[in-house]
């Protein structure tokens, strides 16, 4: 996924003075930050951000929390930016994203392999469906306006969207591959449920700053560097 030399965050703090240092926060999203098993938090997301920071001469923070959480302290000018959020009317309101986008994930339906559903790209037919989704997410503006008209079952984690599915509490659920496929795993899902094309939407995730900061600087020059990074083929989404 990335062709640049993987930092090690604890480098960009001995090597620079406190006075710059920002906090970044984000939610496990494997392949995009996540802990290891030693809990070193690593990632796309975390490695692109620690290496601009590197190029930039500042410290960089980062707190991997609940998805909601992180949100509220950006929105709330308790943390400088977020990790792989995707653009939304709401988020708009507090976040200024970077230019470009690091990574991009399809959202899609999972059902269990008894389940003869066939999804052609129209939310009419999922009136009769009970749907799981994931707190949070944003499932495309689209959906967003539609929801009031389909039975939602909300849960806080992905795994937990996949056990509903699995025990009969829903229907069909909506999640990214990059997220299902560990929870498919751990749970020995993979004779049980399939996926279902086409994607409901492709996602792209950017960095997300909160307005609340006083950051034009410094995301005039992170930008540089991150359209640098792709440019060179330094990053590969």
């Amino acid at each position: 996924m990335k062709a640049f030399v993987l930092f090690t965050l604890l480098s960009v703090f001995s090597h620079h003075s406190a006075a710059n240092t920002f906090y970044f926060v984000g939610t496990t999203f494997p392949s995009v930050l996540e802990k290891n098993e030693q809990g070193q938090i690593e990632g796309l997301g975390a490695d692109i951000a620690g290496e601009i920071c590197l190029r930039l001469g500042c410290q960089i923070k980062i707190d991997i929390l609940p998805f909601k959480r992180a949100l509220k302290m950006v929105e709330l000018g308790k943390a400088d930016a977020f990790i792989g959020p995707y653009k939304s009317a709401i988020r708009e309101q507090y976040m200024v994203y970077s230019e470009a986008a690091f990574y991009q994930d399809p959202l899609v339906f999972y059902v269990k392999n008894s389940n003869e559903f066939q999804w052609h790209n129209n939310l009419e037919t999922l009136k009769e469906l009970s749907i799981g989704l994931t707190r949070g997410w944003n499932y495309s503006d689209d959906f967003e306006r539609y929801k009031s008209q389909l039975e939602i079952s909300e849960v806080g984690t992905v795994e937990a969207s996949f056990l509903q599915l699995i025990h009969d509490r829903v229907d069909i659920i909506v999640t990214h591959p990059r997220a299902a496929q560990p929870v498919i795993k751990q749970l020995s899902l993979a004779n049980q449920v399939k996926q279902l094309q086409p994607p409901l939407i492709v996602n792209k995730g950017y960095f997300g700053f909160s307005k609340k900061r006083n950051l034009n600087e410094f995301i005039t020059l992170f930008d540089k560097e991150l359209n640098n990074m792709i440019a060179n083929g330094e990053v590969k989404k």
